[in-house]
């Protein structure tokens, strides 16, 4: 059950004053705490490429953090981030659902031909020997 809720079994087992170890009855009734204290919850380390655009509370938003924490952890100085920079984020849940689109790519623009002076390779000069 603690897997299905992602709460640990400790925290079940407190919210319920029973122990750990005791065995549930079939329609037996149990509170599901909603949160965890922070020394109960595993945080997954992530590495984020900062992209054209993004600010520190953008990222964190991102990641479901605190702009503090992002600071702490990669050791910032201040609010600035620059693109191309690796930050570190500790998130619980992975990977955010990004609501970002695909970056455009930039493709070469295809030519309808030769243009007309080069087609036909020399452009006439006149005729003189």
């Amino acid at each position: 059950m603690a897997k299905k809720y992602r709460v640990t079994v400790a925290a079940i087992a407190e919210a319920n004053n029973i122990e750990r170890t005791a065995a549930l009855e079939p329609g037996m009734k149990l509170t599901i705490p909603a949160t965890q204290s922070a020394t109960e919850t595993k945080r997954l380390l992530l590495s984020y490429r900062v992209r054209r655009g993004d600010t520190l509370a953008g990222i964190a938003d991102r990641f479901s953090v605190d702009s503090e924490d992002v600071r702490r952890w990669n050791r910032l100085r201040s609010n600035r981030v620059s693109r191309g920079m690796v930050l570190r984020i500790y998130t619980l849940g992975g990977a955010p659902q990004t609501d970002r689109k695909p970056a455009h790519s930039r493709a070469k623009r295809k030519t309808a031909g030769p243009s007309p002076a080069k087609a036909g390779g020399t452009a006439a000069r006149g005729n003189s020997p």
